[in-house]
């Protein structure tokens, strides 16, 4: 009790200087009880008995083996996309969880009941699988679904995180715990990051009640949100420390230096990204006055003490022209001699566009087991990109993502190898060096899996980074959105290569 008390003090005057107030939004629980108190609510509202399934499905990959899926049901010839949970966020039903037109399944077997009609539906694991699409007459009369997905990307050496996800404990979302679980593995996101809006949410018993232990990861973490400074990113944060992110309240009159100050002051190993960053009121660097070019705030009371930007923020907010405006800024504080890394993350807060994992963070980690602070480690490090799709290695020489490269001669070779699904458009491939493009190629269509193998002879007459990006000129298909539709393209970005060239073993920012 005296060692809780000595924290309390210095959190009641750190929100007292925050200038908290509720605006409107609900006052929640300690995260820790959060999850007991919604399994309580569900536990006291049961769900009224579903008519007798009519669909059964068993979806395996190549070894006949059963695998966690996601099924999506859209429409067709007149026929209303249904809703399979009935009205509710969530339904129960054999196999997994129902919500709105999507079947959520971690067995990759069960049943369904689905209203008679014309279909066209969609049965995915995520972007390094196949992706079977078939159209489909539903009558009363039950019928039997075998579906069989290959993996068609093995990445030894890389695990897939999402950073920034909401559920039921934020203020603006009420998705269930238990249904971000089934959605993010049968999505085969490897890790979870729980960002709920100023609480750390704790998945772990979510996980284990659902039987998804060693399908998916989780990290605690938070996004600490304002009204004045934009959002921020932190992870791992551990649950003591729930009570001075202020139990879901948005805060206000928040300085970001101070804000910023107070995380490396209670999660010193966290990871410090800054979210949506450009979004209206809640971009931090449209509310500092950020400029490019000349890599400074306008305004005061800001800060540079974080380690990564969200260059990339769904599908919602993650338009090609709002990723080419944050890729922007990102260069502009890599010129700066700032190693920030890059990131893109779902931001979902619902399930109707059920954007979970698009895009994900790929990181490199040579040690399979998944630990918060490693992992914020190799992100702060820079070794890792961003997809929605295309899965992108890079290296020049034997040094990869984050590392830095030696010039020979005033000039590297980038070798680059694309991979994607068959239903993954990859059209272009753009190299940077030092932000500007230095390389662009043209990737004809394509149903194999190797998109690109090559090598792009670069000129880098002083120190700089090297960053590829791989785009597609197609929209993903419905397993990703809608409706209502929400297009969301093919789009990877790694983190920089840097490049020594002038012999001295380190990287330098170009001189302006």
């Amino acid at each position: 009790m005296r060692q809780r008390a000595s924290w309390i003090v210095p959190g009641l005057a750190l929100a007292l200087a925050f200038g908290v107030a509720a605006h409107g939004c609900r006052r929640r629980a300690p995260a820790g009880q959060q999850v007991a108190d919604a399994a309580a609510s569900s536990s006291s509202a049961p769900e009224p008995p579903a008519p007798s399934a009519n669909v059964t499905f068993r979806v395996s990959d190549a070894s006949g083996r059963s695998i966690p899926c996601k099924l999506t049901w859209i429409g067709r010839d007149g026929t209303p996309t249904p809703d399979l949970g009935f009205g509710r966020p969530t339904r129960s039903v054999e196999g997994g969880l129902a919500a709105h037109h999507r079947v959520f399944s971690l067995t990759g077997q069960g049943a369904i009941s689905v209203p008679s009609g014309s279909y066209d539906l969609f049965v995915s694991r995520g972007p390094e699988w196949s992706l079977h699409q078939q159209a489909l007459s539903v009558r009363p009369e039950p019928q039997t679904l075998n579906v069989t997905l290959t993996r068609l990307i093995t990445r030894e050496g890389w695990v897939s995180a999402d950073a920034h996800v909401h559920a039921d404990p934020s203020w603006d979302s009420k998705v269930p715990l238990a249904a971000r679980v089934h959605e993010f593995a049968s999505e085969g996101v490897d890790v979870l990051i729980a960002t709920d809006h100023n609480v750390v949410t704790d998945y772990r018993p979510e996980i284990e009640r659902a039987g998804a232990k060693g399908l998916l990861e989780t990290v605690l973490g938070s996004e600490l949100s304002t009204t004045d400074w934009g959002h921020f990113g932190a992870f791992p944060l551990k649950h003591e420390q729930d009570w001075w992110v202020l139990h879901g309240v948005r805060m206000t009159g928040t300085p970001a230096d101070q804000l910023l100050r107070a995380v490396r002051r209670h999660g010193p190993t966290a990871l410090v990204t800054v979210n949506h960053p450009r979004l209206g009121k809640l971009g931090y660097f449209n509310v500092g006055g950020f400029e490019p070019k000349s890599a400074r705030f306008a305004h005061a009371h800001v800060s540079f003490d974080f380690d990564a930007v969200e260059v990339m923020n769904g599908a919602k907010h993650g338009s090609l022209e709002a990723v080419d405006q944050v890729m922007g800024d990102w260069f502009g504080l890599l010129t700066d001699g700032r190693r920030i890394t890059a990131m893109g993350n779902s931001d979902t807060h619902e399930l109707l566009t059920s954007y979970a994992g698009y895009p994900r963070n790929y990181v490199r980690l040579t040690d399979p087991t998944v630990d918060g602070e490693r992992l914020a480690a190799a992100l702060r490090e820079g070794a890792a990109f961003f997809s929605s799709g295309p899965f992108v290695e890079a290296t020049i020489g034997d040094k990869s993502l984050g590392e830095v490269a030696r010039a020979v001669e005033k000039k590297v070779t980038l070798s680059v190898k694309i991979r994607a699904a068959a239903w993954v458009s990859v059209a272009r491939l753009r190299a940077y060096v030092n932000g500007r493009v230095a390389k662009e190629l043209p990737i004809a269509p394509s149903n194999e899996t190797e998109r690109f193998a090559g090598e792009i002879t670069l000129d880098t007459p002083d120190d700089a980074f090297v960053v590829v990006r791989v785009d597609g000129d197609r929209p993903l298909p419905p397993v990703v959105g809608g409706p209502p539709a929400e297009t969301l393209f093919p789009v990877a970005i790694t983190n920089p290569i840097y490049v020594d060239a002038d012999g001295d073993g380190k990287w330098k920012a170009r001189k302006k």
